[in-house]
């Protein structure tokens, strides 16, 4: 009887013990970006650097992209990486990982997106990208998780802004053509009509399906449309001492025959969900960007139609 008492205490201990553990894993929050180091070599030695890493790591480089000065993005992935994507019906969004140096008050910064974070809140449902955080720690080193106090992942799979506003879903509602090849010629021949303001940064295929994600950059220069000046978006955004330009690049996918994007009342928010509204640094600083950008998207994607897409962050 003794023995028995104690074997049903040690149950009730084991069993209260697993439930305090799954209470605190559904509590964990997740960040946006990893800071790596901050250094004080110059831009070009971190470079260097950085290069030498991603040349010793699993990950391969897609693409780099300069969005303005003192900012510089590698984009990266892995057959690991593309793989685990082609998993989730637009795991896409999440293939192609970005490092990011940025120099402030004469420190040079490194840091790198979180895939985790993006398995969440780009609802790739039973795919696990936490072996690929493990590879980019390892590649490139670990100081914290940053960008606002964090997310739960059951927040994140179904993050909006606010609410009416849209989510990971929401897609821009872009062109359609007669097939996945048609599609994808129909981008290739926007981007080279610098008139739109959107130009290729790289393209990567995800495997085993029609889906192909690109990077692209965003100018006012060629446009004429303020709201494409991505510098300027950034100091209103991206202000804070730990800066957050692995952000860039922007993305636009073609999914089978079809020409989506993320939203920019979602695609923004999510990565800079901690900002307000309003005020200098606010949301409502970007007023027509939803708008402009959807109309950018359209141009580029072979449409022309208006995009209907009514104001900015605030309706």
């Amino acid at each position: 009887m003794f023995l028995r008492s104690i074997s049903q205490a040690l149950l009730i201990i084991m069993f209260s013990a697993l439930a305090l553990s799954s209470h605190a894993a559904s509590r964990e929050k997740f960040k946006p970006f990893v800071l790596s180091e901050i250094n004080s070599d110059t831009m070009e030695q971190t470079k260097a650097k950085i290069e030498k890493l991603i040349q010793q790591s699993p990950f391969s480089t897609i693409a780099e992209y300069k969005p303005y000065d003192n900012a510089y993005i590698y984009i990266i992935s892995s057959d690991q990486l593309k793989l685990l994507a082609s998993q989730a019906q637009y795991g896409g969004f999440a293939a192609p990982q970005r490092v990011s140096i940025t120099r402030v008050n004469n420190e040079t910064q490194v840091a790198y997106t979180n895939p985790v974070y993006m398995q969440h809140a780009f609802r790739m449902h039973n795919v696990d990208l936490q072996p690929i955080l493990d590879e980019m720690k390892q590649a490139f080193g670990f100081q914290k998780f940053f960008g606002g106090n964090g997310l739960t992942a059951r927040k994140l799979k179904r993050y909006k802004y606010s609410f009416g506003l849209e989510d990971f879903d929401s897609f821009y509602d872009l062109p359609e053509y007669n097939s996945h090849s048609e599609a994808v010629s129909a981008l290739m021949k926007g981007f080279s009509e610098k008139d739109n303001g959107i130009s290729l940064v790289y393209k990567l295929q995800i495997p085993n399906k029609n889906q192909m994600i690109f990077g692209i950059s965003m100018s006012e220069e060629d446009s004429g449309v303020e709201a494409l000046n991505t510098k300027k978006t950034m100091s209103i955004i991206d202000y804070l001492p730990l800066r957050r330009t692995a952000y860039l690049p922007y993305e636009i996918m073609v999914d089978g025959n079809k020409i989506i994007a993320l939203h920019a009342r979602f695609r923004i928010a999510s990565f800079f969900y901690d900002l307000k509204m309003f005020g200098k640094h606010g949301f409502g600083k970007l007023f027509s960007t939803p708008s402009a950008y959807h109309e950018a998207f359209i141009k580029v994607s072979g449409g022309t139609q208006d995009s209907g897409d009514g104001d900015g962050f605030i309706n």
